[in-house]
């Protein structure tokens, strides 16, 4: 099995080093090409939606795209991957990860396939620039931005060594906005906590995402918080952003963007492992505190072939699957 997860990652990294396939542009039509990106954008290996639920982002992203083709510069993409770190997994544990992985990696695998998609259309190509919100979660899980900081010096390694850094770069919220500019409401936040009625689920998750457990008054305030730095964070953002927004998991104003082939999850709530279907298929999955129980879990350095800053990648069998572990 060794082999076949070190065949898997080969695969992943061949996909950054793909060369696009020159073909000939359907038109010169700034919004014909446009419309035709988003369709692409939009199809199955890229996005979760189905053609109807994408139909209502078509108008906004096709003009944003449309405005850069006329003026021949690259297509501009800005995608939301988190606040700088991952959520902790097991639930035994305390603590947060800041260190990039597998997830990251197919995250640029995916912008690789789809950029030499564009380039192939139109030779300027698509940029991205990989958005990480980290003041946010800093207003919100009280996470320090030098740990944020580190986790995005880290990413724009991982970008340096895979040598995808002329079509990828990273926006960081802290870099770009003074902490002057942010401020919690203490009266509205005393008022919406108040309101917040939260489930088990929103519990947990506010545990993992502080790497700790806490009690349910604390979870209630930070649930609370999250609504205004989240409208503080899109409110700076969109000061800067000139191109189409995405997220991991679409919201009325952002498309939904897959992190990897078939997934449809935010990936900082966790790890991305590769794993075997039922068919013994091997594919990328989301390791989270909620599933992680259910696998065995094997970490394979491949040194010869992961990047530098990549210590390693997770096989994750099902318990239940009667499959060897490596």
């Amino acid at each position: 099995m060794n082999d076949l997860v070190r065949e898997y990652v080969a695969k992943i990294m061949g996909r950054l080093r793909a060369v696009p396939v020159a073909t000939q542009a359907a038109t010169e039509d700034p919004r014909v090409l446009a419309d035709e990106v988003f369709t692409i954008l939009t199809g199955r290996e890229f996005c979760y939606l189905s053609r109807t639920r994408t139909a209502p982002y078509r108008e906004s992203a096709v003009g944003l795209l449309a405005g850069c083709a006329r003026v021949g510069q690259p297509l501009r993409f800005y995608y939301d991957i988190g606040p700088g770190y991952h959520a902790r997994v097991h639930p035994e544990e305390t603590g947060l990860s800041f260190n990039v992985g597998f997830s990251e990696l197919c995250v640029l695998a995916q912008i690789s396939s789809f950029a030499n998609r564009v380039a192939a259309l139109y030779p300027p190509g698509a940029k991205f620039s990989l958005v990480i919100d980290n003041v946010c979660g800093l207003l919100t899980n009280d996470i320090p931005l030098e740990d944020s900081t580190a986790y995005c010096a880290r990413l724009r390694q991982l970008i340096e060594q895979t040598g995808v850094g002329e079509r990828v770069d990273v926006l960081v919220e802290s870099e770009e906005f003074p902490l002057s500019e942010y401020e919690i409401d203490r009266t509205r936040l005393a008022q919406d906590a108040a309101a917040t009625i939260p489930s088990p689920e929103d519990l947990e998750n506010v545990e993992r995402f502080l790497g700790r457990p806490c009690d349910r008054a604390e979870a209630v305030e930070r649930i609370a918080k999250y609504r205004q730095a989240g409208e503080l964070t899109e409110r700076m953002l969109a000061r800067i952003v000139r191109g189409v927004r995405m997220t991991q998991r679409a919201t009325g104003g952002t498309l939904g963007f897959r992190p990897f082939p078939g997934g449809d999850s935010r990936t900082q709530v966790g790890e991305v492992a590769i794993s075997p279907n039922a068919g013994g298929v091997l594919r990328p999955i989301l390791l989270t505190s909620r599933n992680v129980g259910r696998y065995r879990c094997s970490r394979l350095p491949f040194p010869d072939l992961l990047p530098p800053v990549i210590g390693h990648v997770t096989y994750a069998v099902p318990v239940d699957a009667g499959a060897p572990s490596v």
